[in-house]
């Protein structure tokens, strides 16, 4: 019995020693229950760990966080000190009305440039109807002057058509007495011939020609006319001039719409947004920018202007920070088809991963959309957390190099994997709806790949003097598959879907996983509500239509990386 209590009190000892030894670690800014994306993945080489397997929330509605965000301008933080990108490539202008200037001039040069062909249309019509006019008469006078040449006809249908002949005298002595009525006319004309071929002889009064004096040489006259090579005389003579060298006339270029800009701010370029006006921001960036008018000469730094916001991205954490956010294709791609590894694309870093952010104090990933489709993802945001959830932002901005490589693996995959190819090619599906081969939405920056989490804990933080909030803690929803799993099993509906249209898919059938799952369900309504559009192949993707309308005239094909942040606080 002795040794029994001297057993136990041992054990005691030692459970005491060992909880005395634990240390608690510090909470971090993301949720206990998730690992942090920041952490670099296991090289391939190393066997990963499984992570713990855990029960996921349970769905509930009716709940709110315990702060909600302030709303500024319909945005969590005020979009000045914010970083933006340029879509495509960009005017930087010294005042927006310069823009209208240039905008102004090209279309006015476009009108006188469409009036010119007009009118040189209308010329070049006009000489072909003359032209077949004239061969029409030629024609016509051949056909009825028989073997005569159009010529002859024309000068014979010009002479006066009652006209005579004269007939020699029978004794040969004279010509025909002109009839009655005619004689004044025939003498007339005989007088005018002689005029011509007679000389006429000194009048009384003129001044006879003299001789010119011996040893005297009278200065030449330029005579005022010269005999006509044919034999009539009084012709001027007209030696033939050779034309004029004339100088080739260099022509305008047309203008366009930089014209006048202070710099072509190129596709990618990060800069910081120092306010906004209407439809434009004014900008701070670092760029190669113009030095004279006449745009030749550059030099690169820094430089303030305006830009056309509705063609930049901006940096959703500056703006929206209570969304979580997690880039996998920045650290650990989590692309797979049927649960099956992509080679060469499953667990890849495709692009930079995070970075310091100064206007949030720490380190976020960099994850741009277009400027207006930020608000919606707001108010999609703050529709959730009224729920007690948020969203999860895997991909906004997907570069299209990013989209190629996928693409292609995902291919030859189908090619040597009979199950991948019937999951992602069987009818009524196509490849391309999993992952698009030409520009998807991701490269024009209205897209975005999200899943939902339920909140536990968030906490309260400021920059430059405004509030804002974080998702301190979470739990990830159960959705109907593991987000970027490019097959069937994902698809939101039974069938494709109208793509570009907003209405379509509230007409289309849901899968049975889809409609089953209560947190994707949720997930949809948050966007939908915010006037965001589901993809029927994807449960996480969502487009923004009304942005999309808005850049047609100049999409961006994403041909760049994004790779710093400019933020700064609000001011």
């Amino acid at each position: 019995m002795q040794k029994r209590w001297t057993a136990l009190i041992l054990a005691a000892l030692m459970l005491v020693t060992t909880s005395c030894g634990r240390t608690t670690q510090p909470q971090e800014d993301e949720s206990s229950s998730a690992p942090d994306p920041w952490t670099p993945p296991a090289s391939s080489s190393q066997a990963e760990e499984p992570e713990p397997v855990k029960e996921p929330p349970a769905w509930e509605t009716g709940r709110t966080v315990e702060y909600l965000p302030d709303d500024y301008n319909g945005l969590e933080l005020p979009i000045q000190g914010a970083t933006g990108y340029a879509s495509v490539e960009l005017p930087l202008w010294a005042d927006p009305a310069d823009q209208e200037a240039a905008a102004t001039a090209v279309e006015e040069w476009e009108k006188a440039e469409e009036e010119r062909k007009r009118l040189e249309e209308e010329q070049k019509r006009l000489e072909e109807e003359r032209a077949r006019a004239e061969a029409e008469a030629a024609a016509q006078a051949q056909a009825q002057g028989g073997t005569s040449s159009p010529s002859a006809s024309s000068s014979e249908s010009a002479a006066p058509a009652e006209q005579t002949t004269p007939a020699p005298d029978a004794s040969g002595g004279g010509e025909t007495a002109p009839a009655a009525g005619e004689a004044e006319t025939a003498e007339s004309q005989e007088g005018t011939s002689s005029a011509q071929t007679e000389t006429t002889p000194a009048q009384p009064g003129e001044t006879p020609e003299t001789e010119t004096p011996a040893g005297q040489e009278l200065a030449p006259e330029t005579p005022a006319t010269e005999p006509d090579p044919s034999g009539s005389a009084g012709t001027p003579a007209t030696e033939p001039q050779p034309p004029a060298e004339t100088e080739p006339v260099e022509e305008e270029e047309p203008p366009t719409l930089t014209d006048g800009a202070l710099a072509l701010v190129a596709s990618g370029t990060p800069f910081t947004v120092l306010r906004e006006e209407g439809d434009w921001w004014q900008v701070e960036v670092t760029t190669d920018y113009f030095t004279d008018e006449e745009q030749t000469q550059t030099q690169h730094g820094e430089i303030t202007g305006w830009l056309e916001h509705k063609y930049c991205l901006v940096n959703l954490p500056d703006v929206i920070p209570s969304i979580i956010y997690d880039a996998t294709n920045s650290y650990s791609s989590h692309f797979r088809s049927c649960g099956k590894v992509i080679p060469e694309v499953t667990g890849e870093a495709f692009y930079p991963s995070k970075t310091y952010n100064e206007r949030l104090g720490k380190m976020e990933f960099m994850m741009p959309v277009l400027y207006s489709m930020a608000f919606k993802l707001c108010e999609a945001q703050q529709s959730a957390l009224a729920e007690g959830n948020s969203l999860i932002l895997y991909e906004g901005y997907r570069p299209h190099e990013v989209q190629t490589k996928v693409l292609n693996s995902l291919s030859a995959m189908t090619r040597t994997d009979p199950e991948v190819k019937e999951a992602v090619t069987g009818a009524p599906w196509r490849i391309s709806w999993f992952i698009s081969g030409g520009y998807s939405n991701h490269q024009r920056g209205y897209a975005v790949d999200m899943g939902l989490a339920k909140v536990s804990e968030t906490k309260e933080y400021t920059s430059g003097g405004y509030r804002y909030v974080r998702v301190w803690n979470y739990e990830r929803y159960e959705m109907p598959t593991p987000i970027h799993e490019l097959s069937r099993a994902a698809a939101t509906y039974t069938a494709p879907v109208t793509i570009n249209s907003t209405t379509a898919w509230k007409n289309a059938e849901m899968t049975q996983a889809m409609a089953s799952n209560e947190p994707a369900l949720g997930l949809q309504r948050y966007c939908t509500d915010a006037e965001l559009t589901p993809l029927a192949s994807e449960w996480w993707h969502f487009n923004d239509l009304s942005t999309r309308s808005q850049v047609l005239d100049n999409q961006g094909i994403g041909d760049f990386l994004i790779s710093s942040v400019r933020s700064a606080a609000p001011a």
